[in-house]
């Protein structure tokens, strides 16, 4: 069991970790952060907090459980892992690939059955593969750029000081303030609106869709998130599916977005792109240069009143034009 105590206001675990104890801690809500650099997801203590918190937010009532979305996620993590176990060497026993195939199976099965029910399912499920992809091609970017550091070296291993650091440069999604509000996105249910949402009066950072949303977060964002404002927050940058929820019309606000892998060819610059919430897009230049002056891996990608665009190899993101480079800024 792990050990407890009382460390400035926080509760101290030492939780198991690859190498023997790490130090974490729990906020009020129950999430779990290392200790020694304050992280939900830290190469360095080897560890990833990040859907056991998106668990405890939900127990405490700041997100809306879904049993729907919950089902979406894991038939889409069952997807990745028979692909991924598809290219590994050696090659899994066929006991374990039977497994992974029932438990894809009984995650569909459930999906359908929330079909027949009368539930929009068909968005979930992309929403959820989109997520895995974006987490996938984190994780090539983090190989590729270990690669272009060590050269020669065909074996990595992820975790630790040097890894850290090409996250951290690399990898990371653009950070953003907590104090910044999103007002595309309801925090409660997590949809997307095209439309300023309804917000918080007391805090004016946190946005809901609608009134049922908002009475339901109510309890758990007055003891946990909710301070008073006297002056509504500054907007937070969009990201991929806010400026998708447009269809393909200028977003009012500003795309922030990390360039993670470089994906370009003879013809013109593309990247993937991962926004402040962890998805990955493509941007593809279309300029007359074919180019994006400044674009590589690890910029960072600022694109005023952004667009949306389809591509026709089934990717999406964002279609550079000449006349939009006056509004987008390479850091």
């Amino acid at each position: 069991m792990p050990k407890k105590s009382k460390r400035k206001g926080k509760t101290v675990s030492s939780t198991p970790s690859f190498d023997g104890l790490m130090d974490s801690y729990t906020d009020e809500v129950g999430r779990m952060f290392c200790t020694e650099h304050g992280r939900d997801y830290c190469h360095v203590c080897c560890v990833d907090y990040r859907m056991g918190n998106r668990v405890q937010e939900e127990a405490a009532g700041l997100r809306k459980k879904d049993e729907v979305e919950d089902a979406a996620r894991m038939y889409a993590t069952c997807l990745r892992a028979l692909r991924g176990m598809e290219r590994m060497h050696p090659r899994p026993s066929e006991e374990i690939f039977a497994q992974n195939r029932q438990w894809r199976d009984e995650q569909k099965a459930l999906l359908d059955k929330f079909a027949e029910e009368g539930h929009d399912v068909a968005p979930v499920i992309q929403k959820a593969i989109v997520r895995e992809e974006s987490d996938e091609l984190e994780m090539n970017a983090m190989t590729e750029q270990m690669a272009r550091m060590n050269p020669g070296q065909t074996h990595f291993e992820i975790g630790g000081e040097e890894s850290q650091k090409i996250y951290d440069e690399f990898i990371r999604p653009p950070k953003t303030k907590s104090t910044r509000g999103d007002y595309f996105t309801c925090a409660y249910c997590g949809k997307t609106s095209d439309k300023k949402l309804l917000m918080c009066s007391r805090c004016k950072t946190y946005s809901y869709c609608g009134k049922e949303c908002q009475k339901a977060a109510w309890p758990a964002h007055k003891k946990n998130e909710c301070v008073k404002k006297e002056t509504e927050a500054k907007k937070a940058k969009l990201t991929w599916e806010q400026v998708e929820a447009h269809g393909g019309m200028p977003a009012p606000g500003t795309l922030e977005v990390k360039a993670i892998s470089d994906e370009s060819y003879f013809v013109r610059q593309v990247f993937q792109c991962r926004d402040r919430v962890g998805i990955c897009r493509r941007i593809a230049a279309y300029t007359n240069s074919q180019k994006i002056p400044g674009l590589r891996v690890g910029a960072t990608v600022q694109w005023k009143k952004p667009r949306f665009h389809y591509f026709t190899d089934g990717s999406s993101g964002a279609r550079i034009e000449e006349e939009d480079l006056e509004s987008i800024v390479v850091k």
